[in-house]
């Protein structure tokens, strides 16, 4: 079964996206942290911040010193879409990260295996795609879910920018706080 796994792209396509995010992670660090993407890649700076933020939301690395940092630096509004942005892009990385490793794996054999009362959640409704965001790691939960049950892609999306509204604007209203102080 692990031969048989190896052999599939699924996991290649995980490994290889995870590298490249911990690579990421560490040369924003090597270079002074987010505030100095600001200062190095000027009028740019926002769209390169979106597309780390992104890479990191959708990889185990924390994501929100990075709304801090949008927010303080532009401002609550620009911060609060900068974040959403970056967060609705690293959800739809997830979840095709999730839908193509799910094609590469019998699904239904190991569902059969899960608890009754886990399987009749109902991880492709749309109320519980937006809501589970909100707990701890749900973001990542909800991703998961959403691309290793077939949710469509369009659906996920929507799901993805308005389940990430809530915490952009919070996050972004910390950083543009502390810009003040």
């Amino acid at each position: 079964m692990l031969m048989r796994a190896i052999r599939r792209p699924g996991p290649w396509l995980v490994l290889a996206f995870l590298v490249g995010a911990f690579a990421l992670e560490r040369w924003v660090r090597s270079i002074g942290g987010p505030e100095a993407l600001v200062e190095r890649f000027g009028l740019g700076a926002p769209a390169v911040m979106i597309v780390i933020q992104a890479a990191l939301s959708a990889a185990p690395f924390p994501s929100e010193l990075f709304a801090l940092v949008s927010a303080a630096s532009y401002g609550w509004l620009a911060g609060s879409v900068m974040t959403w942005a970056g967060w609705t892009l690293g959800s739809m990385i997830q979840y095709a990260l999730a839908r193509r490793g799910a094609a590469d794996v019998s699904l239904d054999e190991r569902l059969a295996r899960v608890p009754g009362w886990l399987r009749r959640l109902p991880v492709t409704h749309p109320a519980f795609l937006v809501c589970v965001r909100w707990l701890p790691m749900g973001f990542h939960l909800a991703n998961l879910a959403a691309g290793a049950r077939g949710v469509p892609a369009r659906r996920q999306l929507w799901i993805a920018a308005v389940g990430s509204v809530p915490g952009a604007v919070l996050w972004a209203g910390i950083g543009a706080g502390v810009r003040l102080l």
